[in-house]
């Protein structure tokens, strides 16, 4: 399989691959073990007994991650975009289940690599598996500060953390807003008056069930 020079170049940028040789990444997307697969707007990408042993790279598009809690209503967890990485969980283990579900929000490629071929990777490029093993620490954090926020942080705390996670900076994205008063486990009265707080600050702008990170900086010192 041969990528174009736009795929390639993101592949390059992504964490998995930092510092790794082109001609290696070439060699790697080469491999029967690769493959890109196309989704249509809506798709399910990955889901609890729907998924394959594989690492995945998003080439276009954008994927939203979610989560089923005890009463049955799916949290959003976070929205992946190009070069994101996902599937870890799917890696190394003998679960019969995925983790999570993940949804096309829009047509998307995605990029897989079977876990016999990430083995590989592993072991012949030492800088793939120090790549790897950065990764899992950031997601160990990543998940811990979510777990925080969740049980004991403010409405403002988890409103910052999940618009930092979800959208990105200066575009203006739809939300769930009907979901996102249960996925951040806060009232919906807590949670307009978060809208509202992060909105005077400027922050942010809200139109409706869209919403623009004005600064993302900023925001960040809600989480603190």
């Amino acid at each position: 399989m041969k990528l174009s020079e736009a795929q390639m170049s993101l592949l390059r940028q992504t964490s998995i691959f930092y510092a790794v040789p082109e001609v290696t990444i070439e060699k790697i997307v080469a491999s029967a073990d690769c493959c890109v697969k196309r989704y249509e707007k809506g798709r399910l990408v990955y889901g609890k007994t729907d998924f394959s042993r594989s690492l995945g790279i998003v080439l276009s598009g954008n994927l939203r991650v979610t989560k089923g809690n005890a009463g049955g209503h799916a949290m959003i967890m976070s929205t992946l975009g190009p070069a994101s990485l996902f599937g870890a969980a799917a890696l190394f283990n003998n679960e019969t289940e995925y983790a999570t579900d993940i949804v096309t929000l829009s047509d998307a490629e995605i990029i897989f690599f079977a876990q016999r071929l990430v083995q590989r990777m592993m072991r012949f490029e030492p800088q793939i598996a120090d790549n790897y093993i950065k990764y899992l620490s950031e997601r160990i954090l990543f998940l811990n500060k979510k777990i925080y926020l969740l049980s004991s942080g403010t409405a403002e705390q988890r409103l910052a953390s999940f618009l930092l996670d979800n959208i990105p900076e200066s575009s203006m994205s739809e939300l769930p807003l009907n979901k996102l008063s249960l996925a951040l486990n806060v009232s919906r009265a807590s949670l307009y008056r978060a809208f509202d707080a992060l909105t005077q600050d400027g922050v942010i702008e809200k139109e409706g069930k869209k919403v623009c990170i004005n600064n993302a900086e900023r925001l960040k010192k809600y989480m603190r």
